[in-house]
């Protein structure tokens, strides 16, 4: 069977589709010629795609891997293939599949999505489309069947052997786009390479919709490691990102990694996510001793009472800890936060900004909270009348403001939540230490900064870059 995997065109390319790849390097293993048309490495204009998707007819089948934001992509896509191709099967899967199953059924022209992991999934539903069988026997799916009626199948169990699945098929989209597109290549010029290494979170935090759900499958460290090498030979990349929901679930599992790397003398730096409630100081020496340089906090408030609202089951003495904790053994933090999440009033507000300031936490973002249809929080808007939409309509929005301001989930009217937001942005901006600032300046403008040097000259490039930080 020829397979076409499709990647919608994203905002930017700092994080390759390696999930496609995973699926691809499976279904090959099955005997299925796989192709990817990847839109963000290689973004087309309407007129462009029209003309790919002409020649779609030499595919037996059309998956496409979407989050949420690809909504309103994934509805046009699949509506211009189905126009001109009426026989050829298009299924979807990745997080959109979790978050709005039958609403993106009910109004697009996708026949199957995949609810669960992908690969045994899509095997099954490539081969059922080779022998013509219905999928009504495949575990993990929702589908329509030819009177356009709906179906849901029961869930699939998840891979319990992670480590049994072959090497991802780095050859099927062009990754050094990504590579020149990431954070450390842009800011220092240093190859990244990216692996999937864990599967599942098991914390239950109500705005947060979990890919592999709660069991969480973990990787060898030996094969993780492996894989890096063949990463670092085929890329030349010496800076990995350690993709999961939740990296540092099992820290026993951490630990094991991180002696792998230094035992078999790796020489490359890594980054990772992290919790702070399951974090210590053995564990983050250890993790920096195998030259672990950066660890992602999502702390997301400074108030104890929204964090119990979001059900994180962390507290703020804890983040703190874990702070500490993290500069003592010279590992770089970062710690997104949200803001205006159910229950947020001044007294929450003042309590982030305080502990942003007593933590000295000197890049900080703040992220309006949204809910998204699949979490518990969107449970709640709905049941609280906070959305103002239908599924279809809002999930269309989504689309399109992801990092807008949709949904008020606070008892402040929009134009004072607003406000608040601004005003505490810049109160953010005013503590921040001059040092800090200057870093985060140079770091984000490192390539920039060089031009000016040629245009202007390093005493007037000096001058132009004071002026502009103390305008932050």
């Amino acid at each position: 069977m020829r397979v076409l995997l499709v990647y919608p065109p994203a905002r930017d390319a700092s994080k390759p589709p390696i999930g496609i790849c995973y699926l691809g390097s499976y279904l090959r293993q099955k005997g299925h010629q796989i192709e990817v048309l990847d839109l963000t490495a290689g973004p087309l204009s309407e007129d462009e795609l029209q003309k790919r998707i002409e020649g779609f007819h030499v595919y037996d089948c059309i998956g496409i891997s979407a989050i949420i934001t690809a909504y309103n992509f994934v509805k046009d896509f699949s509506g211009k293939v189905r126009k001109k191709f009426p026989n050829i099967p298009i299924m979807v899967g990745n997080a959109i599949s979790v978050s709005c199953p039958r609403t993106l059924l009910e109004n697009s022209a996708v026949d199957v999505i995949v609810v669960d992991e992908g690969e045994l999934t899509v095997a099954e539903v490539v081969e059922n489309i080779k022998e013509r069988k219905n999928f009504i026997n495949i575990k993990g799916l929702w589908f329509k069947d030819e009177e356009g009626n709906i179906h849901r199948t029961p869930s699939r169990e998840r891979i319990k052997d992670i480590d049994s699945l072959p090497r991802p098929a780095w050859d099927l989209i062009n990754m050094s786009v990504y590579i020149k597109h990431s954070s450390a290549y842009l800011d220092r010029g240093i190859r990244t390479g990216w692996i999937s290494a864990v599967r599942g979170c098991p914390f239950r935090c109500e705005y947060c919709s979990r890919s592999f759900g709660n069991k969480v499958v973990n990787r060898t460290a030996n094969s993780m490691v492996d894989e890096i090498l063949e990463f670092n030979r085929l890329f030349k990349s010496t800076h990995f990102q350690m993709l999961a929901d939740l990296f540092m679930a099992n820290p026993k599992m951490v630990k094991s990694f991180a002696r792998c790397l230094i035992e078999r003398k790796v020489d490359i730096t890594w980054e990772c996510t992290g919790r702070v409630d399951l974090v210590d100081e053995e564990l983050l020496l250890l993790m920096r001793q195998s030259n672990c340089i950066s660890v992602s906090y999502g702390i997301e408030s400074g108030s104890q009472k929204i964090l119990d609202n979001m059900d994180k089951r962390v507290t703020v003495e804890q983040a703190k800890r874990a702070i500490e904790l993290t500069r003592k053994v010279d590992l770089k933090l970062k710690t997104p936060f949200m803001f205006g999440y159910v229950g947020e009033d001044r007294e929450s507000i003042a309590d982030t900004v305080n502990f942003i300031k007593e933590m000295k936490l000197g890049s900080t973002v703040l992220f309006f909270s949204t809910p998204y249809p699949g979490t518990p929080l969107y449970g709640w808007a709905r049941e609280k009348n906070r959305i103002k939409y239908d599924e279809d309509t809002y999930l269309s929005l989504l689309g399109n403001n992801a990092d807008k301001f949709l949904v008020n989930l606070t008892d402040f009217s929009d134009e004072e939540l607003l406000k608040l937001k601004s005003d505490t942005e810049l109160k953010l901006r005013r503590i921040l230490p001059f040092k800090v600032k200057v870093e985060k300046y140079v770091i984000k403008r490192a390539h920039h900064i060089k031009a000016r040097i040629v245009q202007l000259g390093f005493i007037g490039t000096v001058k132009k870059i004071v002026t502009k930080i103390m305008c932050l």
